[in-house]
């Protein structure tokens, strides 16, 4: 659905996951940016509610996709129906997480954010990114996260898809870059979304960040920065990771943190 006028020949981002946490935060933001914005989240009730709101403030274009991203169908849905439009900036931001022991979680589950965190960012970046070659050049964001860098109990299977978003990303980046495309990675820490509503994160010794302080941060370094890490305390685990300990402690450190909040907020 298109909330507003559509000119001709005018640049588009997609978002997925937009009607809520960073995904929404990106989505106002880039409003604010009067760009136009098309909205992909299954939820289809909240899509013409967040679209509405976004219309309705900052009077820009909105198309909205009610899409299952972690099926086959969903994303050809969304290739089919912006067909039309010219989408200049890919933000990939939809995501799925399962904590637990990883012996008691649901399979199909795990499947499910496997296909949802890195099959369909796979798909819509090769079918975008041709297409902003074509045109002459674009922007493709991913969200990983800080989790990524290393294997963490009782979040395995989200830590792993991260890890492999973080990949995927650097080595398409270089690719890309030549022919105009540029690809940044967000890797953020705990935030305020719907993803950690899950935890107690009372004890720990610092606050998440907030949706709206990522989004921001992330944008103003898009395309400047191959790799995005919002927040000085993200920023320091990911170089005492990187330079300061081995993978082993990094995911017992992490593990620990995890079998607190985890097991607090049971």
């Amino acid at each position: 659905m298109i909330k507003s006028n559509v000119t001709a020949g005018e640049s588009w981002t997609l978002i997925t996951g937009a009607t809520s946490g960073i995904g929404l935060a990106f989505a106002k933001e880039l409003a604010g940016k009067k760009r136009s914005i098309i909205l992909v989240a299954r939820n289809k009730d909240k899509l013409e509610e967040v679209s509405e709101d976004l219309a309705r403030d900052y009077g820009i274009a909105i198309k909205t996709i009610s899409a299952d991203l972690s099926s086959a169908e969903g994303i050809n849905q969304v290739i089919n129906e912006t067909d039309s439009l010219d989408v200049d900036f890919l933000i990939n931001n939809a995501g799925k997480e399962d904590s637990g022991s990883f012996l008691t979680l649901d399979n199909v589950e795990m499947q499910k954010s496997i296909a949802l965190n890195c099959a369909a960012p796979v798909s819509l970046t090769q079918h975008f990114s041709c297409r902003m070659v074509s045109a002459g050049g674009g922007n493709i964001l991913f969200l990983a996260s800080i989790v990524g860098f290393q294997g963490v109990p009782l979040i395995a299977n989200y830590a792993a898809t991260k890890s492999f978003i973080l990949n995927f990303a650097e080595g398409i980046a270089a690719e890309l870059e030549p022919l105009g495309v540029k690809v940044s990675i967000a890797a953020p820490g705990f935030t305020n979304t719907n993803l950690v509503s899950a935890y107690d994160l009372s004890n720990l010794p610092f606050k998440p960040l907030e949706a709206e302080f990522v989004a921001k941060y992330t944008l103003r370094n898009q395309g400047k920065k191959r790799l995005i890490i919002p927040g000085f305390i993200n920023k320091f685990l990911y170089f005492s990771g990187k330079y300061l300990q081995s993978r082993r402690i990094n995911t017992f450190a992490f593990g620990r943190v995890f079998k607190l909040v985890v097991k607090a907020a049971e």
